[in-house]
């Protein structure tokens, strides 16, 4: 079976969208499904370009006026509804998966897919919040629309949730929970030497991430005497705002020792850092974005067999105990908790080995790529049988 993968992503920027996308491309390769990737390039490509197992269209142009989510969008719109049924031809494609939460995605590729009598289902989980920024980059309304009216289009939706799950359930869709891929290995080619407690964040300090309150409560465990370290891996973009709701906390983050910011690291220095960990931390706020969700790289961490550190909101506490899987805070993310959570895991190593050992077999069982391999070929055969 060929299935092609109909994204607005650039196919050479490496993302977390790209790493599920190629995770999912390996897990069915073993039950005869072939996948191709379609996705933005050069941007002096003149039609589009295939390579392998990947088709580049040509990036879109700039311009000023129009905010960059609704610019690749429907850039990637514009592409399919010229050349999607030239492409279908071509590679003899039998079922594609969008992988887009848009309306401005789903809709022509839908049209074309129903033209053609192929199966066309999406793939994805953003739910993004209602504010001024998404109201005028076009997101909200992108989203919405497909909500209300695109979604209904498909032949049905491979989702990271149960709220998306439910979702599905209630316009009538058959759908495949697939909530992340963990990683058939994390290299051990480089170690970090270290002498001190060693907690990890991996990530973007976007709001969500709750950055405040992960260096609020690292910093309340340095003030009561812990000679912890806390390691920030990934390339974070202080701006304007960030330095004026900091402000308090600037001296003690740029010029502290015990904190150690990696900027953009290698795939084999980022596997260094999650082997070196002692425990991990993933803080999410109680908001419809969280419930939606499910982070890519909590499959990471737990296959370090570490513990993990998280909030205790859906859709991680319909899964998970605390002290077994992993370490829950309330939902409050309150620093003190936080502290509290770093200290009796430093105090307790049994509880450590405990957690993290649990944490590791549960996404063994769950997330493995022959665990989820099957899963995925039996959820698109059966759309192939459906639309015959």
């Amino acid at each position: 079976m060929n299935i092609l993968i109909c994204t607005s992503l650039d196919l050479n920027t490496p993302c977390a969208a790209l790493n599920r996308i190629n995770s999912l491309c390996k897990a069915v390769k073993p039950h005869g499904i072939k996948i191709y990737t379609c996705g933005s390039g050069d941007s002096q490509i003149k039609k589009y370009l295939l390579k392998r197992n990947k088709i580049f269209f040509p990036k879109p142009q700039r311009f000023v006026l129009l905010p960059n989510a609704l610019q690749y969008n429907l850039n990637a719109a514009l592409f399919y509804k010229s050349f999607l049924e030239e492409i279908i031809n071509l590679l003899n494609i039998q079922g594609i998966i969008i992988y887009s939460m848009f309306s401005t995605m789903i809709e022509p590729i839908s049209r074309v897919g129903r033209k053609q009598g192929i199966f066309v289902v999406n793939d994805g989980g953003e739910k993004y919040s209602v504010n001024l920024q998404n109201i005028l980059n076009g997101v909200n309304y992108m989203q919405y629309r497909a909500i209300f009216y695109s979604f209904k289009k498909l032949q049905g939706m491979m989702v990271c949730s149960p709220r998306w799950e439910k979702y599905a359930k209630s316009i009538k869709k058959p759908s495949l929970f697939l909530p992340s891929f963990m990683p058939q290995e994390i290299k051990q080619n480089q170690i970090f030497f270290k002498n001190k407690f060693r907690i990890v964040f991996m990530g973007s300090f976007s709001p969500r991430e709750m950055p405040k309150t992960l260096l609020n409560g690292f910093i309340k465990c340095l003030d009561l005497g812990y000679d912890f370290e806390l390691v920030i891996i990934g390339r974070q973009g202080f701006n304007f705002l960030q330095k004026i709701s900091w402000r308090n906390l600037n001296g003690k983050i740029h010029n502290n020792k015990n904190i150690i910011f990696t900027n953009f690291v290698s795939s084999k220095e980022r596997d260094a850092w999650l082997n070196s960990a002692d425990c991990f931390v993933l803080l999410r706020p109680p908001c419809k974005e969280t419930y939606h969700l499910f982070p890519t790289r909590l499959p990471e961490y737990f296959l370090t067999g570490k513990p993990v550190i998280i909030t205790g909101v859906e859709p991680f506490n319909l899964f998970y105990e605390h002290k077994k899987e992993v370490y829950f805070i309330s939902k409050k993310n309150s620093s003190n908790e936080l502290a509290k959570g770093f200290i009796e895991l430093f105090n307790n190593p049994s509880l450590c080995k405990f957690i993290g050992d649990n944490g590791k077999r549960y996404a063994e069982n769950n997330y493995s790529s022959s665990c989820l391999g099957k899963k995925i070929s039996h959820f698109l055969k059966y759309q192939l049988s459906a639309i015959n």
